[in-house]
């Protein structure tokens, strides 16, 4: 009788050690089934530029999740200029880009925003610009 209560413990313990590890495998392993945008960088950081300097910059925008991503359009704040965008959709585990510039003709602190709206459950993405413009002339 206590052998047979042994091996039925030790047959449960089995049991649910391989039932707790089927569980750990499948974590994480859920496919979503809406496009998920990623960026390369939140925050874009010109440091100190001199007036009037380029300030062209790339960010790579990934689709992260398992249906095509749209990014229907690409606002900025004040001073900020997005020359161009990936127009077409950016297949799940592909990457596409946002071209833009930071109008440097004015010194001062830069503290300004780009904001992505596209078909991702959270519609909105933001990346912070932020950096200092010093006149070219040094004063």
């Amino acid at each position: 009788m206590n052998n047979s209560l042994y091996f039925y413990n030790l047959l449960m313990l089995v049991f649910l050690l391989i039932l707790g590890l089927n569980n750990l495998s499948g974590q994480g392993k859920k496919s979503l089934t809406h496009p998920l945008l990623k960026t390369d960088k939140d925050t874009i950081q010109y440091d100190t530029i001199i007036q009037h300097s380029n300030t062209s910059k790339v960010i790579t925008v990934s689709n992260k999740g398992g249906a095509p991503l749209k990014i229907y359009n690409v606002r900025s704040s004040c001073g900020v200029s997005v020359p161009s965008w990936q127009r077409l959709p950016i297949n799940p585990g592909e990457n596409g880009y946002i071209r833009f510039s930071y109008n440097s003709s004015y010194p001062g602190n830069i503290d300004h925003k780009l904001i992505i709206h596209s078909n991702c459950p959270e519609n909105t993405k933001i990346i912070n610009l932020i950096g200092f413009i010093i006149p070219e002339n040094g004063e």
